[in-house]
């Protein structure tokens, strides 16, 4: 275990003594090949850095199990590969336990909602992929591969657990399946997919509580997009569309990237470039990133309907926000900047307003996030 300017140890040993509950955030950072556990104390929304591991070059999606047991992360190097962490019940602190192998480099990594499966999708590989997770929270080498169009950047199963989705970026579509939990099996649901308007390029996906819609970021178009999910089909049925881009941010569509582009070196025109998208606990806000202007744009949701409605935009000192995440109890949002040395911790306001209240040290191109709160014990 690393632990920079030996940063907080006092903090894991407090946890570890006392019975109340803890809520961490588990952050990557690829460049340097760490990630960095912090404490959030929900409060008052202070962000501390507890410690960080050395998990491998460009380790990047993390996803946890459901029962709070064990996080993963993708190494997007050869071979690539799963690393599982055993997360200590009490303190937080990660200790790895097994590796697998991947079908490619992910781009976004999920577990089902038991934590029996494993799923994850490569942007340059152009598919999806699902393997078994076993009782001891290790995944196996055994790996279903679906091709896709060109970058796939997003694939979760839906709260009922027996439909996946994934967001196809490169063809403008959000793919629908049917889920097979015993076997991982993925059957197209229809024609295997729903389309959005050309180049809005879906990215990240979330749920609203209860599991009636499916939101869509548009990476290319800075927009955020509802779906109602059948609940005997599974199929999706587009229900609202919002903009979180306005004639202020001087912003232009965006386009395609790849690992040759990333930056859009030759072209410097100010892009559209969103990237994560959430939802608040309560399926009442949601958050999209915006890295060209480094900013995070507000919406309203109405769980019950699907509708959107745009509140604002809100600039975040964190520069190229690439992935947010909200407290488990929404007053608090994280933001990470791929370019930034710092981890912001924001207020959620009155409609969605953000205010930040704190900081911590990052790692370096820092941007996946998960959170975690234990219980004690």
């Amino acid at each position: 275990m690393y632990k920079p300017l030996l940063l907080a140890a006092a903090i894991a040993g407090s946890a570890a003594g006392t019975a109340q509950a803890a809520t961490f955030a588990y952050i990557s950072s690829p460049v340097d090949g760490l990630i960095s556990q912090y404490s959030l104390d929900e409060n008052n929304g202070a962000l501390k850095l507890v410690n960080q591991t050395k998990a491998g070059d460009q380790v990047n999606p993390l996803a946890l199990s459901p029962d709070g047991k064990t996080l993963y992360a993708a190494l997007r190097v050869k071979p690539f590969r799963v690393v599982a962490y055993d997360i200590d019940p009490r303190s937080g602190e990660l200790k790895q336990a097994s590796e697998a192998p991947l079908a490619e480099s992910f781009a976004y990594l999920s577990t089902d909602r038991t934590g029996k499966l494993l799923m994850g999708a490569s942007y340059g590989g152009n598919l999806i992929s699902v393997q078994p997770i076993d009782a001891d929270h290790r995944p196996s080498a055994d790996i279903k591969r679906y091709p896709t169009g060109p970058y796939a950047h997003s694939v979760r199963s839906d709260p009922s657990n027996r439909f996946v989705y994934a967001g196809n970026l490169g063809v403008d579509q959000v793919l629908q399946f049917k889920l097979d939990p015993n076997s991982g099996a993925l059957e197209p649901i229809g024609s295997g997919h729903v389309s959005v308007a050309a180049k809005t390029g879906p990215r990240h996906i979330a749920f609203a509580p209860g599991g009636k819609f499916i939101y869509v970021v548009g990476e290319l178009s800075g927009t955020v997009h509802s779906f109602a999910i059948d609940p005997q089909t599974g199929a999706l049925t587009p229900v609202a569309e919002a903009s979180g881009i306005t004639p202020e941010m001087k912003l232009v569509h965006g386009e395609i990237r790849n690992a040759g582009n990333n930056d859009l070196k030759d072209d410097p025109t100010p892009r559209i470039w969103a990237a994560d998208l959430r939802v608040s606990p309560d399926g009442k806000l949601i958050y999209i990133t915006e890295r060209t202007t480094s900013s995070v744009s507000a919406f309203s949701t109405d769980p019950a309907t699907g509708e959107l409605k745009y509140l604002g935009n809100y600039p975040v000192q964190e520069k190229q926000p690439r992935n947010i995440a909200f407290s488990p109890n929404g007053r608090w949002l994280l933001v990470t900047g791929e370019k930034s040395a710092k981890v912001g911790s924001y207020s959620v306001g009155v409609n969605g307003a953000l205010q930040r209240i704190g900081e911590a040290p990052s790692g370096d191109g820092a941007l996946w996030i998960e959170v975690l709160t234990l219980p004690g014990a």
